[in-house]
């Protein structure tokens, strides 16, 4: 799927994900960033767990993970 393929989909996902409780399992950082609650699993254990601001703030896996994906983004 293309940048903007995906982006379409996932504002149609927030749409019909207002005011409802979704569970999204997903690899990529950038569509769990705006979830009220993100669960880190490792190995089927709880490895952390927060909103996207404090996971980054606690500098743990999940921050290391994203800024990892996030780089690929980003020039050199």
């Amino acid at each position: 799927m293309d940048a903007e393929a995906e982006a379409q989909v996932f504002e149609h996902f927030r749409q019909h994900a207002k005011e409802r409780m979704v569970i999204l399992i997903s690899h990529r950082f950038s569509s769990v960033r705006m979830a009220d609650k993100i669960v880190l699993l490792r190995h089927g254990q709880v490895l952390e767990e927060g909103n996207h601001a404090s996971l980054m703030a606690q500098n743990g896996r999940y921050a290391e993970l994203f800024t990892l994906q996030a780089k690929g983004y980003l020039p050199d």
